[in-house]
């Protein structure tokens, strides 16, 4: 699927008639040029993206109309952002935290996906009950730096093994590992939904570990971690402060019904996603969704940073409470 892809409708009980439809669009083209602007938003190809289009479909906040494109490559996606021609940006989490600490604009609106990755194993090998039986084991990490990679090195330490030594840690990028473990010349690899459970059902590797349960180990037995959030820069956010309760609650719900209805979702999801609507029902089942409150949120992703910080490459700050919203949203 092509970066730009829009998203399909979702049938919904209660749907408006068509001549409801019809006069709302009427009274929609006397409102103000803003108000009848597009919310454009950019998502991911993986299932993080899942919810924010299921609210697209049902109409955005404030009578907007909520757009979503499927974005390929993360930098782009920030670049269309930072130059004004997105609205909001669904992406990693540490993303956005690169931005803040190298001085620009990203404010974090909420955290929409707190799990999504797996630990994928060589053909033949079987699950792990924890990271500690991965001793001596070659492993593949995207690069240098990414939230896979300090996530991995943290969690390691903890199940008792040098990150630097007890592991042969190695770096491709994930089209480069998928060969890689096929042939048998890799242990292991995380890959992201729906990249992990395709990888399962299609090539037949093992899934070795979830992340949030081994997250949960390392953690005291929260499986919760701040992976995707939605980002848009301060100069939208003063500018459109009235839409994002709205935003949050309905983004809530929609992440909800997700998780309640995956066979529906990957239905509906799946053309324009790209992938198979039966594998991208089961790796929503691998995809923790949830939109915390305000205060919850800016909690646990100060926490988590904290945590791996120790892992991160080079000197890292703290994050302020400026890459956050600054009032709670009700």
């Amino acid at each position: 699927m092509k970066a730009g892809s829009t998203c399909p409708r979702w049938p919904r009980a209660g749907r408006l008639s068509k001549a409801a439809l019809l006069l709302l669009s009427l009274l929609a083209s006397g409102l103000p040029a803003q108000e009848r602007t597009p919310i454009r938003v950019l998502v991911p190809q993986s299932t993080a993206g899942l919810p924010l289009m299921r609210l697209a479909a049902e109409g955005g906040p404030a009578g907007r109309v909520l757009r979503c494109e499927v974005y390929l490559g993360h930098p782009q996606a920030l670049a269309l952002l930072l130059r004004g021609e997105a609205d909001l940006l669904l992406s990693g989490t540490s993303q956005g935290w690169e931005n803040y600490l190298a001085g620009g604009p990203l404010v974090l609106v909420n955290t929409g996906v707190w799990g999504t990755s797996s630990l994928i194993g060589a053909p033949g090998s079987g699950p792990i009950r924890s990271l500690a039986e991965l001793a001596g084991k070659r492993i593949a990490l995207p690069f240098p730096g990414s939230p896979l990679d300090f996530q991995t090195r943290c969690m390691l330490a903890r199940a008792g093994l040098d990150p630097e030594r007890s592991v042969r840690l190695e770096y491709f990028a994930f089209g480069q590992s998928m060969p890689l473990l096929l042939r048998g010349q890799l242990d292991a690899a995380p890959f992201p939904e729906p990249q992990a459970t395709m990888l399962v059902e299609s090539q037949h590797l093992p899934r070795l570990l979830e992340y949030s349960r081994a997250w949960a180990e390392a953690s005291g037995g929260d499986p919760r971690s701040p992976q995707v959030s939605l980002f848009a820069t301060r100069d939208w956010v003063r500018r459109n402060a009235s839409l994002l309760p709205e935003l949050e609650s309905r983004w809530r719900r929609a992440s909800e019904e997700v998780a309640a209805d995956p066979a529906g979702t990957a239905r509906l999801g799946a053309a324009v996603l790209g992938f198979p609507a039966g594998i991208l029902e089961r790796a929503i089942g691998y995809t923790l969704f949830w939109v915390p409150a305000q205060e919850e949120n800016r909690r646990r992703v100060v926490e988590y940073y904290r945590a791996v910080k120790s892992y991160l490459p080079g000197a890292r700050g703290e994050l302020g409470n400026d890459f956050f919203l600054q009032e709670p949203l009700r």
